[in-house]
């Protein structure tokens, strides 16, 4: 009896694991500097592949019209995998000017690369290139940290939340120039799913006593 109850708990906890994650970069002000820091798991299972685009350096660059503002980081190595949202998911936060002059060369620490594009006919869209290399089944977590001397006005960031969700799988790639990163709060339906793991454990209790 001890084993199925292991074993329901164990199925809610793996069927969380394969829900929406999401993934945010963090610019902060500390002291004279900007520090830029990177947090979450991706699941690349809930995106699309495509092409890969390149990246140099670890740094931002603004675009206007319609191309999207990029970030990325490849000191620890180049991308060579591309993922994107589903068609008809909102894209655009990332063309709001949330960078507003390129800026490159910042002091990188960290074991992971990426770049937050790939190029759509030409075009660069949202998305996120990662090294295959860092990649652990289908879950990507980023470990990069950026520091650069400066104000986010002097080295043109806009403060603000960007967030893109997929339209389909909930999954998330956020940029948040200052403020506080929100807490890890479980979405709904991995709460709905634990709620049901435990749901068969008290199942299972109530049946050993009758």
């Amino acid at each position: 009896m001890k084993t199925k109850l292991i074993a329901a708990v164990a199925l809610a906890v793996a069927a969380m694991g394969q829900a929406q994650a999401d993934v945010m970069f963090h610019f902060s002000q500390s002291g004279g500097n900007v520090v830029m820091q990177s947090s979450g798991t991706l699941n690349v299972r809930n995106l699309v592949s495509v092409p890969v685009g390149g990246w140099g350096n670890a740094g931002v660059e603004t675009h206007d019209g319609n191309q999207s503002d990029i970030m990325g980081d490849t000191m620890m190595g180049s991308v060579n995998l591309g993922f994107t949202f589903h068609q008809g998911t909102n894209l655009s936060q990332w063309y709001s000017n949330m960078f507003t002059t390129s800026n490159f060369n910042w002091t990188s620490t960290g074991t992971t690369q990426f770049a937050t594009y790939y190029r759509n006919a030409g075009l660069l869209t949202p998305g996120i290139g990662i090294g295959s290399e860092d990649l652990v089944g289908a879950s990507w977590t980023p470990d990069v940290s950026w520091t650069k001397a400066g104000t986010f006005a002097s080295l043109g960031l806009t403060e603000g939340l960007y967030k893109i969700t997929d339209i389909e799988t909930k999954e998330s790639i956020s940029i948040l120039i200052g403020g506080v990163p929100p807490q890890d709060v479980p979405e709904p339906t991995s709460l709905a799913l634990l709620g049901l793991g435990l749901a068969g454990v008290a199942a299972a209790r109530r049946k050993r006593k009758a």
